[in-house]
């Protein structure tokens, strides 16, 4: 004989099918996380140790100017609470940065200049200040000693994904965390989920200096 079922039947037994199909997802999905406060100058340390990636495949470059720099570093300054930061551990223990590479890099360069892959970056001299004017145009190694110590043992918020979560939540979270917002560009974003051969063939051919002559570029868009 056969069973028709009323439109309500028919919701209830597609939402428990849903809900078997998301839990097994949730399963195979397996994040663990942990918080973390570190202050600036350890992840620093950890950074020039080899021990913090800042700037995976999967990221885009940094692209923040002195005045945007400037000011997160006046937060830093002023105590004020920074967004958190999310990174990934990798097999080895090392650390790679999912979300906040263009904060944390602005944080660090005010210590020294950095490289980072084919990435010059010079010291950050403070600009646009709108609450310690005076600080302006001074570096690190400039600032009275207290405020030295002050900026080194700032703490920040960090979210770790640990080593035991699934290989591909890392890529998930920084898809969620950047679709829709300004912060990246299409192509950044396809960066991160679209990644593999012929992803890095393309980023090796956006380097070709007869393609950039081709397109009337003098040298690679850094975005």
């Amino acid at each position: 004989m056969v069973k028709f079922m009323n439109k309500q039947e028919l919701e209830i037994e597609e939402t428990e099918e849903n809900f078997v199909y998301e839990t097994e997802i949730i399963k195979d999905r397996k994040i663990s996380t942990r918080a973390w406060e570190p202050s600036i100058n350890e992840l620093y340390h950890r950074f020039l140790d080899g021990d913090l990636i800042l700037q995976p495949e999967f990221q885009r470059y940094y692209v923040w100017d002195d005045k945007k720099a400037s000011r997160l570093v006046e937060s830093a300054l002023l105590k004020v609470p920074l967004p958190i930061i999310y990174l990934s551990e990798e097999d080895d223990g090392k650390l790679v940065v999912i979300d906040g590479q263009q904060r944390l890099i602005s944080l660090f360069r005010f210590f020294a200049p950095l490289s980072i892959g084919n990435q010059q970056i010079s010291q950050l001299r403070l600009t646009g200040l709108t609450v310690i004017t005076e600080l302006k145009r001074k570096t690190f190694s400039e600032l009275p000693k207290d405020l030295q110590r002050h900026y080194k043992n700032y703490p920040l918020k960090v979210i770790v994904i640990e080593k035991e979560s699934h290989p591909d939540v890392k890529f998930e979270i920084f898809e969620r965390l950047n679709t829709g917002a300004v912060k990246l560009n299409d192509q950044e974003l396809r960066n991160c989920i679209y990644r593999g051969r012929y992803n890095d063939l393309l980023k090796r051919l956006s380097q070709n200096k007869d393609f950039l002559f081709l397109l009337g570029f003098r040298e690679t868009d850094k975005r």
